[in-house]
């Protein structure tokens, strides 16, 4: 039973390894968004997307809150 046991984690393991890599190699590909790709995503101009960060760290809030809060306003 000890054998079998020790067969099936000799086979994870390379599995686990493999996918482990896999994922963190995609992971690492991927480059942060520059502030006009940001801004592009959110269909504003880079001096409103500057105007509304900074406007967000005034109210000392996140910017996911801020967004949140614009859209509830009709303002995004």
């Amino acid at each position: 039973m000890v054998q079998l046991c020790s067969a099936q984690v000799k086979k994870f393991v390379p599995t686990l390894l493999v996918l482990s890599i896999v994922l963190l190699a995609g992971c690492a590909s991927q480059k942060p968004l520059t502030e006009t790709e940001q801004a592009q995503q959110y269909g504003m101009t880079i001096e409103r997307y500057r105007e509304e960060k900074q406007a967000a760290a005034r109210m000392n809030h996140s910017w996911d809150e801020h967004v949140k809060m614009l859209r509830m306003e009709g303002k995004l």
